[in-house]
């Protein structure tokens, strides 16, 4: 063996034990114990090594991810799915798009050759061709995070937050619900879904990694579970996540209404009484069918002119008027009547769990149920993409 490449590949790992081959240089993954094999015909010696600092600087998660210098890529499937294999198998979508501070380039496809490797070389009883398996692959992730595999337990946390973001942003956008999954837990003897059969796909479409952490867990959770009461009320917890901050931030602005006008003396006691007394008031009366409705109009109608609202909301119209809330469009501009139809469904979400534990539909019809869950999961998506952080 060529003695100088011998020393440099020691150099990289003395736990590679190199065995080099009439055309090719066999290592042993220090880490995963599996052979991995290099051409040498026509390469140089640092090509070669190269070759092999880049095979080793990939961290891999057996059978969940793969992460490389600025780049992840997560096995992924459709939510609900109970095989969570080859469901994705035919489908591509791709985003290509200049890279700012915020963007992210991601790509939905066929597993690499690399993460398919990995996942070959460690797993038992694997069955599956690349064919088989479908990836979320994100390129320029130390760009946008300003993070490095170095800073193992941060960069993991947020890159496993930027795939969940992504698929909230195809979720919103196709209704296509997709959830990270570990390839060793799957079992091979379920049957399969065809995602051609139950949705379009997406091209040309990117993300902005904005999102606000709590709200897109609490999302990602909801749109993992079976639709039930449980599903409702995982999707009203996006909004229950932010009703005190909501709450708060309307109390101090009319707090400051008060304090900044001429009637106002803060050398008067009975004025600051007169305030302290307000704010009790408040605190007492905005119970949390009040709460929604402020969230609902910060985050949900804004400063939205009317036309623009109706015609941004078509789906949820639709919904409502399915549901018979309403009769025409321009009630839907009534965000009391969509408080009170959401968070009286919230209440009988609670009470029908706590009377019937075991129960997973509604006595008036499963396609009551459904069309609940489908209008508090699009006004979830409306407050996550509405509040996202500027």
């Amino acid at each position: 063996m060529n003695e100088k490449l011998l020393k440099k590949i020691n150099q990289l790992n003395k736990k590679l034990s190199p065995e080099m081959g009439d055309d090719s240089l066999l290592i042993r993954h220090p880490e995963f114990s599996f052979d991995k094999s290099f051409p040498m015909t026509d390469r140089n010696d640092d090509d070669i090594i190269q070759n092999i600092e880049d095979f080793l600087q990939i961290k891999y998660i057996k059978g969940k991810c793969l992460y490389k210098k600025d780049y992840a890529e997560f096995l992924v499937d459709l939510s609900g799915s109970t095989n969570l294999v080859n469901t994705l198998g035919r489908c591509k979508f791709s985003v290509e798009k200049d890279q700012t501070l915020t963007d992210i380039n991601y790509e939905i496809g066929q597993i690499s050759e690399a993460f398919f490797e990995f996942i070959n070389q460690t797993l038992l009883e694997f069955e599956y061709e690349p064919s088989d398996l479908t990836t979320l692959k994100i390129d320029h992730v130390d760009k946008v995070l300003a993070l490095s595999l170095g800073n193992t337990s941060d960069f993991e946390k947020k890159v496993e937050f930027m795939a969940k973001s992504i698929i909230f942003d195809v979720s919103h956008k196709s209704s296509i619900c997709l959830k990270l999954i570990d390839i060793s837990h799957v079992k091979t003897d379920e049957p399969l879904k065809d995602i051609l059969e139950n949705s379009k796909l997406i091209s040309k479409k990117s993300v902005v990694l904005n999102y606000d952490n709590d709200l897109i867990q609490y999302y990602y959770r909801a749109i993992q579970m079976e639709a039930s009461e449980f599903q409702y009320l995982a999707f009203y917890q996006v909004l229950e996540c932010i009703f005190d901050e909501v709450y708060l931030s309307e109390t101090i602005s009319d707090a400051r209404k008060i304090i900044e006008s001429s009637y106002f003396s803060p050398v008067d006691d009975e004025h600051i009484k007169g305030l302290i007394n307000i704010i009790d008031r408040y605190n007492k009366e905005k119970d949390d069918r009040e709460k929604t409705r402020l969230v609902l109009q910060k985050y949900f109608k804004g400063e939205t002119r009317d036309e623009a609202y109706l015609l941004a909301n078509r789906e949820i119209i639709d919904i409502l008027k399915n549901l018979d809330k309403i009769k025409s469009d321009k009630e839907a501009k009534d965000l009391q009547k969509l408080t009170n139809t959401i968070y009286d469904f919230r209440a009988k979400c609670v009470h029908s769990n706590r009377t019937y534990p075991f129960r997973t539909e509604f006595q008036d019809s499963p396609e009551e149920l459904t069309l609940y869950i489908a209008l508090i999961k699009k006004i979830a998506e409306k407050i996550i993409l509405n509040y996202r952080i500027r």
